[in-house]
């Protein structure tokens, strides 16, 4: 269940980073913070274009395969297009659209966790947790499919659309996803905090965990933002949302 979009950008010496920002946040081995299953975006920091918008079952892994960390076959991932990149630019724009741990999908990773799990009475094809895989290929299928529609051509990195029935459910409307994955100014739907500023500190990350919630809700539900707001306020058990005003955390720039 897609709510919260977190943007980072990178240098070429902090590829490593970023990948243990991504772990921290978003590994197939925990129930906090978000899926490892998600939709990512690489644009250039300077000019903002979109350069390739994907999908992954584990966002660290296939932020590694992107660049070198594990070896890979180049037709397979994006390394050449990004060493390219950074042979005349310094920062690399990355951003991911991450989904609730509620979407985490079995992998490579974790499917010992699952072992005996499933049987006759629970069968593995009922796990809610499947749906993350499907709802990433149909979120990358949209997003590629409004790009093409605005653009009259795919992200630059990009070879095919995505998902048949993304592309049917695309609207032009979809591209202000695309536009959100690098902008820096405040909006609903965009963490006011880096990716690794998330994964450095808890208290940020548990602030935009509460704010997750509220974004799903309205992508799932249809309701505004300001009354699933006042629903997750009233069935928090913490207050964290007055703990964000009390601290400011609404006046927080996004730097990266």
């Amino acid at each position: 269940m897609f709510g919260t979009i977190i943007i980072d950008a990178y240098k070429k010496d902090e590829k490593d980073i970023i990948a243990e920002a991504l772990d921290e946040l978003c590994s197939p081995m925990d129930n906090y913070g978000w899926a490892s299953a998600g939709v990512y975006c690489y644009w250039n920091y300077y000019t903002k274009q979109v350069y390739y918008i994907g999908l992954a079952v584990d966002l660290c892994e296939r932020f590694k395969q992107h660049n070198g960390l594990i070896a890979i076959d180049d037709n397979s991932c994006k390394k050449k297009q990004i060493d390219d990149y950074f042979k005349s630019h310094e920062k690399l724009g990355f951003s991911i659209f991450v989904q609730s741990p509620l979407s985490q999908p079995i992998t490579s990773k974790n499917k010992k966790k699952y072992e005996g799990f499933f049987d006759k009475w629970s069968p593995i094809e009922n796990y809610i947790g499947n749906e993350g895989k499907e709802h990433i290929k149909r979120v990358e299928g949209v997003l590629i499919e409004a790009y093409r529609k605005i653009h009259s051509s795919f992200p630059i990195w990009n070879k095919v659309g995505g998902s048949i029935e993304g592309q049917k459910a695309s609207k032009k409307e979809s591209y202000e996803i695309i536009n959100l994955f690098k902008e820096f100014n405040p909006n609903p739907i965009v963490s006011r905090s880096s990716l690794r500023e998330l994964a450095d500190n808890p208290t940020l990350e548990r602030y935009e965990n509460f704010l997750h919630s509220v974004r799903m809700t309205v992508f799932h539900s249809g309701l505004s933002y300001e009354k699933s707001l006042e629903y997750h306020k009233s069935m928090s058990i913490i207050d964290t949302y007055g703990e964000m005003l009390k601290v400011g955390y609404f006046e927080k720039e996004l730097k990266i």
